[in-house]
């Protein structure tokens, strides 16, 4: 009888170890399932950039080709800069047949990218227009909203000089990096810890 006691009190130890073990293992799962949906890209529907033209007679003049060339080197590195930051699976917005992205008046349609940036398969929308005061006055403004509920989810803008390539795309970069990328990163960063 003394040494059942023992066997069994033993027996009990690695009944309790066992047990940890497992829950230990699937708690390390969930973790890891967590940080994994977490880090994953999301679908981002980055629709053609545009122009919305506030100088004397622009309106009624349109876009000039030289305008028209800019806006799609920057849609070209707006779609690059959002692929290299790891956040993002980028979906062609320019695919879609909804008449609105074809004229690039989705900055003036109160969130109607949300429904079409869904219909493409996308989690969220990306619509990014330069306002032009003047020549020397502009800003960019950038919008992402979920596609699901049409809510913002981020919105930034900053202004800028000279209507160049140059200053266009230092706009872009810094409006990517600063107001997007880095602080998504860092939001991901703290969640993780």
């Amino acid at each position: 009888m003394c040494k059942a006691e023992p066997s069994f009190a033993m027996t009990n130890k690695k009944c309790v170890l066992v047990l940890i073990l497992a829950l230990l293992a699937g708690a390390i799962g969930l973790i890891a399932n967590a940080h994994a949906q977490s880090s994953a890209p999301m679908k981002l529907a980055v629709f053609d950039i545009e122009l919305d033209d506030f100088t004397a007679g622009g309106p009624i003049a349109g876009e000039s080709p030289e305008e028209t060339a800019r806006l799609q080197k920057m849609t070209a590195l707006a779609r690059e800069l959002l692929t290299q930051s790891g956040l993002f699976e980028i979906v062609d917005g320019s695919v879609a047949t909804d008449q609105r992205v074809k004229d690039h008046w989705l900055r003036k349609c109160n969130g109607c990218d949300a429904d079409i940036a869904r219909a493409l398969g996308a989690d969220l929308s990306f619509v990014c227009f330069f306002r032009k005061i003047s020549v020397m006055e502009q800003y960019l403004e950038m919008r992402i909203r979920d596609a699901r509920t049409g809510q913002l989810a981020h919105v930034s803008q900053t202004d800028l000089r000279g209507e160049t390539d140059e200053s266009w795309s230092r706009a872009l970069k810094f409006l990517i990096r600063y107001q997007l990328v880095e602080p998504e990163l860092a939001r991901r960063n703290s969640v993780q810890r």
